[in-house]
Order: structure tokens, then C-alpha cells, then sequence
């Protein structure tokens, strides 16, 4: 199964800052998710061109950044009439509107199941620190849809507060499962919780035992079991957390496994 992957476009003299700010959040707040920045998915040598619309065609949605400087923006007025200030630049010479075209033009490039059940990319707009109104820039008539998606916007003052819940509003429409803000922690097994723990003058005796070597009584009150690799060992701590995360027999029985286990491995090297 594939991430869900967004491809962030942006201009660089515009919401260049942005762009890594919402990558991280958006990464750190939802679950199995990618996010493409091309100033990071770039490398030396690779042809810009091609490697941007790879990056498009594996994004599931492409997050249009739209501010103050994003298009060439009207004199004046919301009817759209006044003379743009600024001259318009063509599709092949400005790749925000070349990637928002291949956005909208190219299919996902995944088979079916990993789609997410999308027929076509999706596009959303958010416009940073300006109106949310499209008519303030003269759009290209090569992107002249994208009026017509909805949008949402955000401020720089104001984004401690507010990118939770814009990311929370794009993880409810495209269906993706936000990141639990606390560790969630299983219901207590009943028959387990009624284990009594071994005190620890008894477990100090049975680990002398030669079935138990390297493992010892480490006082420091982790809460699950714990596994932590350096090179070429393994650290693993065992508790059982029905039973009020103290050791019982279950933690003596995995512990003889691994024992077991790991002499195995070495008996055939």
C-alpha cells in the first residue's frame, strides 16, 4: 500500500518557507502520508522538468500555495477588468502554472487499490498570509479552473493556532486518519491482570539461571517492552502491562524464548 502523497506547489520568491513549514506539519499530524517539496526531492543533475512531473504524477493531491506574489496581480477592482500590473507570464515560461496544469491533466500514477479511491488528482488551494479571493491575480487561462475549487487560507500571524485545524479539515475531506495526540494504550487483559507479580528477590534468583543469561532487574519503570538496536545489540526490556507493568511470568516465558531464539541463530552461523 502506497502513502497518501501530496505534492506541494509553490513559488520560491513567494511561500518558499511555507511550503517546508506544511510539509512538517503535515507529515508530523497525519498518518501514512508523504509530502513532495521539490527543493528537497531534487537532486544535482536531474532535468527539472521531468523529476517535477514524476513527483506530480505519484502525488494523490497537489496544495497550490497562493500568495501575495503567486500570479501577476490586478491594478484594482474585484470585476476584473484593470490592466494586470505586471506582465503575465506563458505556461512555458512559469512552472507554477505548468505544475498545476500537469496536476490537473495527468492521471495517479498507481494502480487501483492504492488510488484511495480517487478518480483524479485532487487540487487544493490555500492562500497564505492574503484574501482568499482569486479575482486579486490575473490567472493564466492555461490553470483559468482553479477558480472554481474551493480554497482555504491561512496567515502567518495567526498559524500557531490554525494549522491543526486546516490540516484537520484537508485529513476530513480526503478521508485520511490524523496521528493520536497522546499515546493510546490497550484495555487491560483481564486473566492477566490478575497475575501476580514476581517480587524481586525472586526474579533476582531465577535470572541467575544459565536459560537467562544477560538478562538482569533494571529498576527504571518503562511502561510496555521496549526493543533498541546499537549495531550489533539488542536491548529489550519486558514488562507486562495488564499486570500493572510490573514483571510476571509472561515476561520469564518471552524472555526464555529470546534466549532460545537467539542460541539457535548463533548455532547455525
Amino acid at each position: 500500500m502506497q502513502p497518501f502523497t501530496f505534492f506541494i506547489s509553490y513559488r520560491r520568491e513567494d511561500t518558499a518557507p511555507i511550503a517546508l513549514l506544511l510539509k512538517y506539519e503535515i507529515e508530523r499530524r497525519l498518518q501514512f502520508v508523504r509530502v513532495s517539496v521539490d527543493v528537497e526531492e531534487m537532486r544535482v543533475g536531474q532535468l527539472f522538468p521531468a523529476r517535477i512531473k514524476r513527483l506530480i504524477d505519484q502525488a494523490h493531491a497537489t496544495i497550490a500555495l497562493i500568495g501575495k506574489n503567486w500570479m501577476p496581480r490586478r491594478s484594482g477592482g474585484r470585476s476584473g477588468a484593470s490592466k494586470p500590473a505586471t506582465r503575465p507570464r506563458g505556461p512555458d515560461e512559469d512552472w507554477v502554472v505548468t505544475e498545476l496544469m500537469h496536476s490537473a491533466s495527468s492521471p495517479i500514477d498507481y494502480v487501483e487499490q492504492d488510488r484511495y479511491g480517487l478518480a483524479r488528482r485532487v487540487i487544493l488551494p490555500i492562500f497564505i498570509d492574503c484574501e482568499r479571493r482569486f479575482d486579486q491575480f490575473e490567472i493564466p487561462a492555461a490553470i483559468a479552473e482553479l477558480p472554481s475549487v474551493q480554497a482555504e487560507s491561512i496567515d502567518y500571524a495567526n498559524w500557531p493556532v490554525a494549522i491543526g485545524p486546516l490540516i484537520e479539515r484537508i485529513a476530513v475531506n480526503l478521508n485520511l486518519k490524523k496521528r493520536p495526540d497522546a499515546d493510546e494504550y490497550p484495555k487491560p487483559d483481564a486473566a492477566k491482570a490478575r497475575t501476580q507479580p514476581l517480587p524481586d528477590p525472586e526474579l533476582d534468583s531465577i535470572l541467575k539461571y544459565e536459560d537467562y543469561e544477560g538478562w538482569y532487574l533494571d529498576n527504571f519503570g518503562n511502561h510496555h517492552p521496549e526493543w533498541r538496536n546499537v549495531f550489533n545489540h539488542v536491548t529489550v526490556s519486558l514488562t507486562t502491562w495488564d499486570a500493572r507493568r510490573r514483571v510476571t511470568i509472561y515476561d520469564l516465558n518471552l524472555a526464555l524464548f529470546m534466549n532460545k531464539a537467539a542460541r539457535a541463530v548463533s548455532a547455525r552461523q
